[in-house]
Order: C-alpha cells, then structure tokens, then sequence
C-alpha cells in the first residue's frame, strides 16, 4: 500500500481528541504498555466491527478485507464519530 492511499483520521484539537500516540503516552502511564501502532490497531478493529455489524444488519455479508478498507476510511470513521458525538449530546440534553 503506497502512502497515497494508506490515510488516518486526525481531528483537530477543538473537538477534543487525541492522536494514536498520545493515547498510547496516556495508557502507558497508567500501567497498560502500549505503542501507537497497537492503538491504530485496536481502534481500527473496533471500527471494523461497525462496518460488518451495520452490513449484516443490511443483509449485506462483507469479506473481513473489504470491512477492514471501509473502516480506514477517513470519511467513515468521522461519520461515527459525528454519530456518537450527537447521540452524546442528546442524551445529555435529557437529563
């Protein structure tokens, strides 16, 4: 895979998150020795898992390969986010 076409969300600071290797800086501190690349890893994982849970949902059985791509997609993981931020907000609004 070229450069070009190997891509990672990176939200800025104003909407509060943390780039791969501060969270590893962060879990290594607190006693879970970790690297970057296994945060990459783990979170791509969990997206992974979206992508086949919304497919299957659909009717729609994906190769693990082809949820994988989705799930790097810079777009797909900001449109999670986004999701989640929202429903965070509305159920706050709730209380």
């Amino acid at each position: 895979m070229t450069r070009s076409t190997n891509k990672y969300v990176s939200v800025n600071k104003e909407h509060g998150s943390l780039k791969y290797r501060e969270i590893a800086n962060i879990m290594s501190a607190d006693g879970d020795k970790m690297n970057h690349a296994t945060v990459r890893n783990i979170i791509l994982r969990g997206f992974t898992k979206i992508v086949k849970g919304v497919s299957k949902d659909y009717g729609s059985v994906i190769k693990d390969e082809e949820a994988f791509e989705i799930a790097k997609s810079p777009e797909f993981q900001q449109t999670i986010i986004n999701i989640i931020k929202r429903n965070d907000a509305h159920n706050r609004n709730k209380l």
